[in-house]
C-alpha cells in the first residue's frame, strides 16, 4: 500500500476547516489529515509533532497570521509544500508569500472539492516522503528568480559556477516546431561558456543563463545577435532579449525583474526589432497628454473627422514610448472606445451594435501580443464608428440637400454664395441656413471655408505649386485672406504646414 501524504488545515474559522475536511475522500485520494490548528501558533506546534507533507494555512490569522506562518514554517521545514488560503482583498499578502516558498494559493470563494483536489495533485509528487527532493542546477536557479528562500545545499548549488559573468538572455516568438533547434543552438555559444535553460515559468520567453569570462563579454553578445538575425532572415519568428551583465549570481533575481522583464515588456512596442539589448536602446518619446475634453467637444460638434484625425495621432505617439505600461496602453484605449460610444449614444445615434461588439474589442486589445495588433482591432472600432457616422448622415440628408453639398465639394473655387445656391436648388435661404447650422453648428461661409482649406491642404501635401497660386485655385481671390483662413483654421501658415509635411515625409 503507498504511502500517504499527511496534511495540516490551519484557520482560525472552524466552520472552514470542516468544510475542507468534508470536501473530499482524503484517503481514496492519497492524503490523510493528521491535524487542524486555529491560528499560527498552534500550527508551529503541530508541525513539530505531526510532521505534514502539505500545510494548508488561512492568511488572516490571531496570534499569528499566516504570512509569518509560512516564513518560519518554511525555514525550519524547507520540503513541506504550503497552499494558501484567501480571499481577494488579502491578495497582496498572498503575493507576498510566494518570496518564501509557497507552493500555490486558493481564493476562498473558489474553494471547493474539485479545485482542492487539483492544486493538491499538482504539488504533491513534489513531496516524496521526509527525503529532500532531488533538484537540478536550473530549478534551483528558477526558484531563486521567483524569489524562494533556497535551503543551504540548493545555495550551495549556485555558487559553483567556473567563470566570473553572466547575462540574461530571452528568447522569444520561436515557432513551435522549431523551438526545440532554435534553443540547443542558442545554448551552445562555444568553449568557456556554460549556458542554462531555465523551467518555464509561466512568461511567453524561454530565459537562458549565459556564465562565461569577462573578456568574452563581447563575443557572447555578438553570437547572441548573429544567431537571432540568421534565424529572423530564415523567416523564423524569434527576437532576443539580452540584459546587462553582472557578476554575482546572487543579482539574478534582480537582473531578471528589471532588465529582462523590461526588455520584454518593451517588445511590446518594438515588436519590429530582432534583439533589444539593456543599455543600448534609444531614449523613448514621450506623447503630450491626450486632451480628452477638446475631443470630446469636438465630437459635440460633429467634427468627426478632425476628433478621429486627433486621436490618431496621439495613439501614433504612444507607440513611441516604448517604456509606457502595457496595462495603461490599452485601457486607454478601450477607455476611448467607452467615451466614444457614451458620446454617439447621448448624441441618439444608433450603436446599439456596437454596444455588443465592444466587449469583443476589449477582449482582442487585451490577448494582443504587441502594440500593432492592439492597434489594429482599435482602428476596425474607428473604421466601424465611421461607416456608422456617414450611413448617418446620408440618411439624415434628403436627396436634395445631398446634391446642394455634392455641388459645393466640386464648385469649391467657384464664386459661391447661399442666396445663389437657394435659388439653384430652389430652397428659401432662411431654411438653408438653418440647415448648415444645425448639421454642422458653423455657418454656410464657414463651412465653404473648411472644404476650401481641406482641398488646399492636398494641394499644398502633393504638389509643388506656389502658395499664391493654391489660394486662387481653391477659390480666394486674395492670398493674404486665404493666409488668414488657412491660419485661423490650422494654427499655422499654408507655408508652415507645407514645411511640417515635408519635414515628416523625410523623417518617414
Amino acid at each position: 500500500m503507498r504511502a500517504l501524504y499527511k496534511v495540516l488545515i490551519v484557520d482560525d474559522e472552524m466552520l472552514i476547516r470542516q468544510g475542507i475536511i468534508n470536501y473530499i475522500d482524503w484517503e481514496r485520494e492519497g492524503f490523510q489529515i493528521v491535524g487542524e490548528a486555529s491560528n499560527g501558533k498552534e500550527a508551529l506546534r503541530m508541525i513539530e509533532k505531526v510532521e505534514p507533507h502539505i500545510l494548508i494555512t488561512d492568511i488572516v490569522m490571531p496570534d499569528l497570521d499566516g504570512t509569518e506562518l509560512v516564513k518560519l514554517s518554511k525555514a525550519k521545514y524547507p520540503e513541506m509544500e504550503i497552499i494558501v488560503l484567501s480571499s481577494f482583498e488579502n491578495f497582496d499578502y498572498v503575493r507576498s508569500t510566494f518570496q518564501n516558498g509557497v507552493a500555490d494559493y486558493i481564493l476562498k470563494p473558489k474553494l471547493n472539492g474539485e479545485e482542492l483536489i487539483k492544486t493538491l495533485r499538482r504539488i504533491a509528487p513534489a513531496t516524496k516522503g521526509t527525503a529532500k527532493k532531488t533538484v537540478s542546477l536550473e530549478e534551483v536557479l528558477e526558484k531563486r528568480i521567483q524569489g524562494y528562500t533556497l535551503p543551504s545545499h540548493e545555495e550551495q548549488m549556485i555558487k559553483d559556477f567556473p567563470y566570473d559573468q553572466f547575462f540574461l538572455a530571452g528568447i522569444c516568438w520561436v515557432d513551435d516546431d522549431k523551438e526545440g533547434e532554435v534553443l540547443e543552438r542558442f545554448m551552445d555559444l562555444g568553449p568557456e561558456k556554460k549556458s542554462l535553460l531555465l523551467p518555464q515559468n509561466e512568461s511567453d520567453f524561454q530565459v537562458l543563463l549565459i556564465n562565461f569570462p569577462a573578456e568574452q563579454q563581447l563575443s557572447v553578445k555578438q553570437n547572441l545577435i548573429h544567431l537571432t538575425n540568421e534565424y529572423h532572415e530564415s523567416g523564423l519568428n524569434a527576437a532576443s532579449l539580452i540584459s546587462m551583465p553582472f557578476s554575482s549570481i546572487d543579482e539574478l533575481k534582480s537582473v531578471y525583474e528589471n532588465s529582462l522583464v523590461k526588455l520584454h515588456n518593451y517588445l511590446f512596442y518594438l515588436s519590429g526589432e530582432t534583439v533589444l539589448i539593456d543599455g543600448e536602446l534609444p531614449e523613448p518619446e514621450k506623447a503630450s497628454p491626450f486632451r480628452l475634453s477638446q475631443f470630446i467637444e469636438l465630437f459635440k460638434q460633429k467634427k468627426f473627422d478632425t476628433a478621429i484625425a486627433s486621436l490618431e495621432k496621439h495613439v501614433e505617439q504612444l507607440t513611441r514610448d516604448y517604456k509606457q505600461d502595457i496595462f495603461e496602453f490599452k485601457s486607454w484605449l478601450e477607455n476611448i472606445i467607452f467615451n466614444v460610444l457614451v458620446l454617439l449614444g447621448n448624441m441618439k445615434y444608433d450603436v446599439e451594435e456596437l454596444e455588443q461588439e465592444k466587449y469583443q474589442y476589449f477582449a482582442d486589445i487585451n490577448e494582443a501580443k504587441d502594440a500593432k495588433s492592439a492597434i489594429a482591432q482599435f482602428d476596425d472600432f474607428l473604421g466601424a464608428v465611421q461607416s456608422l457616422l456617414a450611413n448617418h448622415t446620408k440618411a439624415d440628408r434628403s436627396p436634395g440637400i445631398q446634391a446642394l453639398l455634392d455641388y459645393i465639394d466640386e464648385h469649391y473655387a467657384d464664386s459661391l454664395s447661399l442666396g445663389a445656391l437657394a435659388e439653384h436648388f430652389h430652397y428659401n435661404p432662411s431654411y438653408l441656413s438653418s440647415y448648415f447650422s444645425t448639421h454642422f453648428h458653423i455657418g454656410f461661409s464657414d463651412y465653404l471655408n473648411h472644404v476650401r482649406i481641406a482641398k488646399a491642404k492636398e494641394m499644398l501635401d502633393t504638389s509643388t505649386v506656389s502658395v499664391n497660386q493654391v489660394s486662387e485655385m481653391v477659390g480666394y481671390g486674395e492670398p493674404s485672406y486665404f493666409c488668414k483662413v488657412f491660419k485661423r483654421m490650422e494654427g499655422m501658415s499654408p507655408g508652415r504646414y507645407r514645411k511640417k509635411v515635408q519635414q515628416r515625409c523625410e523623417d518617414e
